[in-house]
């Protein structure tokens, strides 16, 4: 089948991009709301796009009712964001922050999910987790009215000791990251 990509299709795209590049992984993605809350949400569409400087893409569907993503807002308002990649143990706890609330609400703590604060510019992670990237906010690129994309520059990382290799001086990693693969969640091994 031959598939037309067009600005008036913008979910038909997303759905066919979604499933066939595979595998990605899943960008867990905390911001902070002027109001302190902690917004934690899922994105699939999350990738390295340069690396001088060090940029970070994100595409964000907008919500339901047509309004820019928590995700959004706050990264622009505060200019600070964490992504978090999960572990597979860690799926259905991704999968719950993928519901949509009111702005202001938290994620974490409507479903009981403990943080914890990694650096103290940036907001915190899920607990016990094993990579973590704190971005900037760099851009937003806005092509059509159904998507977002996100610009973050990368500051810093943060690796698990546990995911550590004993020889680090090659920084190869080992861990078990929660990925999009086809119509579900698979975990990405030897890559």
């Amino acid at each position: 089948m031959i598939f037309t990509f067009s600005p008036t299709t913008p979910l038909q795209n997303f759905k066919i991009l979604s499933q066939c590049l595979i595998p990605r992984p899943i960008a867990w993605i905390s911001t902070i709301h002027s109001n302190g809350s902690i917004n934690l949400a899922p994105f699939s569409f999350f990738a390295p796009i340069s690396l001088e400087p060090t940029i970070l893409s994100v595409c964000l569907m907008k919500k339901s009712d047509g309004s820019p993503k928590d995700t959004l807002h706050n990264a622009k308002t505060s200019k600070r964001v964490t992504i978090t990649i999960p572990s597979p143990q860690e799926s259905a706890q991704v999968q719950g922050c993928s519901l949509e609330l009111e702005l202001g609400k938290s994620e974490a703590s409507e479903l009981g999910i403990h943080l914890t604060s990694l650096l103290s510019d940036y907001p915190p992670v899920p607990s016990g987790c094993q990579c973590a990237f704190f971005c900037d906010f760099y851009d937003v690129l806005g092509f059509q009215s159904a998507t977002d994309t996100l610009l973050l520059e990368l500051k810093q990382c943060f690796v698990s000791e546990r995911c550590v290799s004993d020889s680090s001086d090659d920084l190869r990693f080992v861990f078990e990251p929660l990925a999009r693969a086809g119509s579900g969640f698979k975990v990405l091994q030897d890559l």
